[in-house]
């Protein structure tokens, strides 16, 4: 479904560099749990009073935003495999172009990350059931997250779950991983964050005390687009060089994790500001 509501992202043509050397990409699971409840965390942390009172409201009761954000994943894979697309943006690798109205909506499987993001905002103010509410504000913390995960902006082939690589990094917890052999999405789902981290509340006190007091803001835009770009970028810097059977080492490591900081602290900026604003303050909706 393609909305665009006032006050939502503005859909355009954009251009992307897609230069992403002997890499196949898919669609798994963007983030793991931990991820996902950071980035919530996060965001629920910086809302304001009425955005907050609403949150709590449209979930109900006391439910946090970290307790929610990893139900879409639990979702499409059951009863809503419509919701399947609604993870990722396909922008080719081997293309320089990409619109999100003909592109997006032509899918074989429907919608995008960022026609749903679009729709969510809009509904989570301006629809009239309260369990699609509750829904679409549970895709809406989740989908932000989705395509801050800078594998999930890249289509070619079955997936990075296809790329094979050896992890050989410990990280900041210095042991490597019990299972060392893995794929490139899945060291980003979840192996970078579980190996600087025992839980997913330290990683965000981690945050809180060092990248996120660094940039308190949500940097420059709300648009959907603009961040698919910016990760879509993160991917070809974090794939370059990475071939199937390669081995990640605390180099790897040293690289990679600066930008899960990043993405997971922008994303939590960025869930917050889209709530503040959609939530803050009487909904502007279409008369019928």
């Amino acid at each position: 479904m393609m909305t665009n509501p006032g006050g939502g992202a503005k859909m355009k043509v954009v251009t992307v560099a897609a230069i992403l050397v002997g890499l196949s990409c898919g669609h798994a699971f963007a983030w793991g749990q931990e991820g996902h409840s950071i980035i919530a965390e996060i965001a629920q942390r910086r809302l304001s009073a009425t955005a907050l009172a609403q949150v709590k409201r449209i979930l109900g009761g006391e439910a946090s935003m970290a307790s929610v954000a990893s139900w879409a994943d639990d979702v499409r894979s059951g009863p809503h495999p419509e919701s399947y697309n609604w993870h990722f943006v396909d922008i080719p690798l081997a293309e320089n172009t990409y619109d999100p109205i003909s592109e997006c909506a032509a899918s074989p499987k429907g919608d995008c990350a960022i026609a749903e993001i679009d729709r969510a905002e809009h509904e989570i103010t301006c629809a009239t059931d309260p369990m699609q509410r509750r829904d679409s504000l549970r895709y809406l913390i989740h989908f932000v997250g989705d395509i801050h995960q800078p594998f999930h902006t890249v289509a070619d082939g079955n997936g990075e779950n296809g790329l094979k690589v050896v992890v050989k990094f410990g990280g900041l917890i210095k042991s490597p991983p019990k299972v060392s052999d893995d794929n490139l999405h899945a060291v980003w789902d979840s192996t970078l964050i579980r190996q600087t981290t025992y839980a997913w509340g330290s990683y965000v006190d981690r945050l809180e005390g060092d990248w996120l007091l660094k940039h308190p803001e949500a940097s420059q835009t709300l648009d959907p687009i603009a961040w698919t770009l910016e990760a879509h970028k993160l991917a070809q810097d974090m794939a370059e060089g990475v071939d199937n059977g390669a081995t990640l080492d605390n180099a790897y490591y040293d690289k990679a994790l600066p930008v899960v900081d990043e993405q997971l602290g922008r994303a939590g900026l960025r869930l917050a500001a889209v709530l503040n604003r959609w939530l803050g303050s009487a909904p502007a909706c279409p008369l019928p």
